[in-house]
């Protein structure tokens, strides 16, 4: 079986679940009973042996993934490999489980290895647990169709030895169409002495405390002003690194998600801008070593992610076009040039994320947001420490706007657009630990970056359009019209100039900045 074919296999199915801490002797209620129940059904017992994957250090389950290859015996459909990963920090039980089918014995199949290859990087894949489970189901049904499907799971932990090294009994309640009659069942497991509000998967119970140990990167606490600023920095760092992992993951997983794309690449830029505003605080040649590699991998994203919002921009805009002009044709041209660049620059992407240069930097990352090298300073308290670097930012950015008129170059706006960025993304980095000003000030910087924005957008599209007409891949009437759109597009330049002028001068006003100064 070639790789292309095992690799349209694997499918996604979300799961919504509580689990429930019971003992052995746990009676579970008659839940036929409940309020909102019309049918319970018995789907009888089933045995499952499931072994579990991860790193020698645990990282998968650091992080709440679980890589299983499952068996099962009786009347059930939950065999092949399983690839769970969270979905909503705030949600721990919604997952995401990644399916194949049990075709490829022994090693995790690659389709799934790939997609946590971040997490994972160069270390070894190896059992670590194997779980036998003897599971009892029922499904819930109320008026409406099935509510929920509840298991009671004895597991079992089996030994290298193959002996049983422990055993434990939990009850799992899965969400199949929800309402409220979910709220209800949960109520009455409670009631009944089982212990909710937790999600262990069984893995990590089976695995112990170190599975349970923070991941890599663990999510921050928010710092005080009264901290060593080096806690903001971290705090920075880890968030916007576990970013660009989750990026990473969702590129993976869907190498035509665009969104996917956007996020890798503004997490990179993100972490590059923050060394710059925290540079002060840092060994100078670790920082520049990292923030050029940071520069590096996001210009290497720069292709696909320029291509998308190219080829979405002109096509969306080509409705605007007068009607006797040919449309059709100008969006057939966008598909068969930009088109084919952009599936380049994707697959270029994909070998990106798999090379060895990737790869250590993000060792390096992971490294920084938790040991970054710094200097003494960062130890001074963060609201000293910090407003001058935001005000470096800002002055900055109105140097760069000094000479921003309508008929000024798009050199000049777009080294503007830069500047803006850089000073906003600074403000961002300290408002959580600075608190409300910190934050009014990055919403007013949000202003001026979103009409920059606009304004390279429309800029670029303008000279895209302009170089079509002027190819060999138009035709005469397309090329007409490709020269009408990149006008219709440098009408979109001016109209940000314009808002930009109206925009700034209350952006400027001294009463956003006076927290710099404090």
């Amino acid at each position: 079986m070639s790789g292309a074919e095992r690799a349209a296999r694997p499918h996604t199915v979300r799961e919504v679940e509580q689990k429930f801490r019971v003992h052995g002797l746990f009676r579970i209620p008659d839940v036929s009973e409940l309020a909102g129940v019309s049918a319970v059904d018995d789907l009888g017992v089933i045995e499952m042996e499931s072994a579990y994957y991860d790193t020698p250090d645990l990282r998968l389950a650091r992080e709440g993934i679980t890589l299983r290859r499952r068996v099962a015996r009786g009347n059930g459909d939950d065999e092949g490999w399983h690839l769970k990963l969270p979905v909503d920090a705030d949600r721990p039980g919604a997952r995401d489980e990644i399916r194949l089918p049990l075709d490829a014995p022994g090693d995790p199949p690659a389709e799934l290895a790939a997609i946590v290859r971040v997490i994972v990087r160069d270390a070894r894949l190896k059992l670590v647990s194997t779980l036998r489970t003897t599971r009892a189901r029922q499904v819930i049904r109320s008026a409406d169709g099935d509510v929920a499907e509840l298991v009671d799971d004895t597991v079992h932990v089996v030994g290298a030895d193959g002996t049983v090294a422990a055993r434990f009994r939990e009850l799992e309640l899965e969400e199949l169409g929800g309402g409220p009659v979910v709220h209800t069942v949960a109520e009455a497991l409670t009631g009944a002495g089982a212990v909710g509000g937790e999600f262990v998967a069984k893995a990590v119970r089976a695995l112990g405390p170190n599975a349970a140990a923070p991941p890599e990167v663990p999510a921050p606490d928010a710092p005080r002003p009264k901290d060593p600023a080096l806690d903001t920095l971290v705090a920075y760092l880890a968030t916007h690194v576990r970013a660009l992992r989750a990026a990473d993951m969702a590129f993976r997983r869907d190498p035509d998600d665009a969104e996917a794309v956007h996020q890798l690449r503004v997490a990179a830029r993100r972490l590059r801008s923050g060394l710059r505003t925290f540079r002060k605080l840092l060994d100078k040649p670790w920082a520049e070593q990292l923030r050029s590699e940071l520069a590096w991998f996001a210009r290497s994203l720069g292709a696909l992610r320029e291509g998308d919002v190219l080829r979405e921009r002109l096509e969306r805009h080509s409705d605007d076009l007068p009607p006797d002009l040919p449309a059709s044709e100008v969006r057939l041209v966008l598909v068969e040039v930009l088109g084919g660049k952009v599936a380049g620059a994707r697959a270029h992407v994909g070998e990106l994320l798999d090379s060895e240069r990737y790869l250590t930097l993000h060792d390096h990352l992971v490294r920084a947001a938790t040991r970054p090298l710094v200097r003494a300073d960062a130890e001074r308290p963060a609201r000293d420490i910090l407003p001058p670097l935001v005000d470096l930012a800002w002055k900055r950015l109105d140097d760069a706007c000094a000479d921003l008129t309508d008929d000024a170059p798009d050199e000049l706006w777009h080294a503007a657009r830069l500047a803006a960025k850089r000073a906003r993304y600074a403000a961002e980095s300290v408002a959580p630990t600075l608190g409300s000003d910190a934050k009014a000030f990055a919403k007013q910087l949000k202003k001026v970056t979103d009409i920059l924005g606009e304004h390279q957008d429309a800029a670029q599209a303008a000279a895209t359009a302009r170089e079509l007409a002027n190819s060999d891949q138009a035709s005469s009437d397309a090329a007409f019209a490709l020269g009408v759109l990149a006008s219709l597009e440098r009408a979109h330049v001016h109209a940000a100039r314009a808002r930009f002028a109206q925009v700034w001068p209350q952006v400027r006003r001294a009463k956003w900045r006076r927290w710099l100064a404090s």
